[in-house]
């Protein structure tokens, strides 16, 4: 006879590698498809919610472990891996046999590259968040571009990809099982376009501050707009790459039309004219 599924019986039916004498709990710790769970952590808690014994299991699975004394305790079996499982024992006389199924924990993997060539990113930042948005794992692609975490339960995660000159890509993928998804993220690498502003004034002229800033898109339409600081820069980050005109207000305004290239940092210096001179 087999001792009940992450239950108990009285009677003797697993020959654990331990010899135990009464007043203990011997079982065998298992995955789903029957496989045996090795080094497993085993804590017993008393009705008190005090630990009353803990103990490893051993390379095939089995494990015993003696109590202070009869009555009922809750046996809590941990694995790398795995999820933890809670099982309520009664001990008696003699000792008990039980067997624990443990659930198998997924990983994750997968992939980042640029858009613009194709080639792996380093260092890019992974983050995995759970359905509540709590985040349960983080890694960091290697020189390959590739990167994993494990220990995940099923469900629903959000993968999070942050890269240094990239836009942020965010995907929902769905666990179930111990299979493990491949997540290959494409980012679309982000182009920087920026400068200084200074007059016509002088040797080298001066910075042009609070200055009005346009860049227009290839349709002419309003792509985003700034202000110098108190040095005359100005910078528009994480654009998409194309062409675009850059319109400088001061004294008379100015423009100039830039071809921007993905993961280029472009930087344009515009001069206006001192006294409404271009």
């Amino acid at each position: 006879m087999q001792p009940n599924v992450n239950g108990h019986r009285d009677e003797d039916g697993i020959e654990p590698s331990h010899t135990i004498a009464g007043g203990a709990i011997r079982g065998e710790i298992r995955r789903g498809d029957g496989a045996t769970i090795a080094d497993a952590t085993i804590t017993v808690i008393d009705p008190n919610g005090r630990q009353a014994a803990r103990t490893v299991g051993d390379a095939d699975g089995t494990f015993g472990i003696a109590v202070p004394g009869g009555g009922h305790y809750v046996l809590v079996v941990s694995a790398a891996g795995h999820e933890p499982s809670a099982v309520t024992v009664t001990v008696g006389s003699t000792p008990i046999d039980v067997e624990v199924v443990l659930t198998s924990m997924a990983a994750l993997s997968g992939s980042v590259t640029t858009s613009a060539t194709g080639e792996a990113v380093a260092q890019a930042t992974v983050a995995v968040a759970d359905h509540s948005g709590h985040v349960t794992a983080t890694s960091v692609t290697g020189v390959d571009g590739r990167w994993s975490v494990a220990g995940l339960a099923n469900g629903t995660y959000t993968v999070i990809v942050t890269a240094a000159g990239c836009d942020p890509v965010a995907e929902t993928v769905m666990i179930s099982g111990t299979a493990s998804p491949a997540v290959d993220v494409v980012l679309r690498t982000a182009a920087e376009l920026g400068g200084t502003i200074t007059d016509g004034t002088g040797a080298d002229g001066a910075p042009v501050a609070h200055s009005q800033v346009a860049l227009l898109n290839d349709r002419g339409e309003m792509a985003a707009s700034a202000l110098t600081d108190d040095d005359g820069r100005y910078l528009f980050a994480n654009l998409t790459p194309g062409d675009y005109t850059v319109i400088a207000n001061g004294y008379s305004p100015v423009a100039a039309t830039i071809d921007i290239e993905a993961g280029r940092f472009v930087s344009h210096e515009f001069v206006l004219g001192a006294r409404g001179q271009a």
